[in-house]
């Protein structure tokens, strides 16, 4: 829960400087380029800031050069050196996230988490976008994730709220109802 309220104090420190600077914008798309690069699982940027093998200056030899090549704008640049200054890269991801929900919010927005077994097409994603937005009276930002699992449909995640119409709780739902109907029947399961 500290690691948390941290995070969230850090975040509203650079929404609050993003909207001094009218770059709520600017700022969430820079902080929204460093969040995915650091959540991605094949991405050793997070290990090796975090990794307590190596000094402070090897960290933050390795966070320039990432900074160099993502030319971000200064204020995100200055802001990520100073979490890790402070010892907090290891909290980066919740630093980041929490500064995406403040910055949404501040801008009358929210993210939702799109699930399908298969890439949505442009059309398709507007048209789930468009469902999320009128059913939460906001604008709305889709991520993708890709899995096969749930065998078709789409699970959407957004402000807490998980909207499933995915075929494999259909089916799962299917199974209960017959294991239901057999068990009333006197049958076994």
């Amino acid at each position: 829960m500290a690691d948390i309220t941290t995070a969230e104090r850090y975040a509203r420190a650079l929404v609050e400087l993003a909207a001094e600077e009218d770059a709520i914008e600017h700022t969430s798309s820079d902080v929204l380029r460093v969040y995915s690069l650091l959540t991605d699982r094949e991405s050793p940027l997070l290990p090796a800031l975090a990794h307590p093998g190596f000094s402070p200056e090897e960290r933050m030899a390795v966070l320039n050069d990432v900074l160099a090549i993502l030319n971000l704008r200064v204020t995100v640049a200055n802001f990520l050196r100073v979490v890790l200054e402070k010892g907090r890269a290891g909290m980066l991801p919740l630093v980041l996230d929490a500064t995406l929900r403040l910055a949404d919010a501040q801008s009358g927005r929210v993210r939702a988490k799109v699930t399908t077994a298969m890439p949505l097409s442009d059309g398709l994603k507007e048209l789930v976008r468009q469902a999320l937005s009128a059913s939460v009276g906001k604008e709305v930002i889709i991520t993708e994730r890709i899995d096969a699992s749930i065998l078709g449909g789409v699970i959407a995640e957004v402000e807490g709220r998980v909207f499933d119409g995915s075929v494999r709780s259909r089916l799962d739902a299917l199974r209960q109802e017959l294991l239901s109907a057999n068990l009333s029947l006197g049958g076994e399961a």
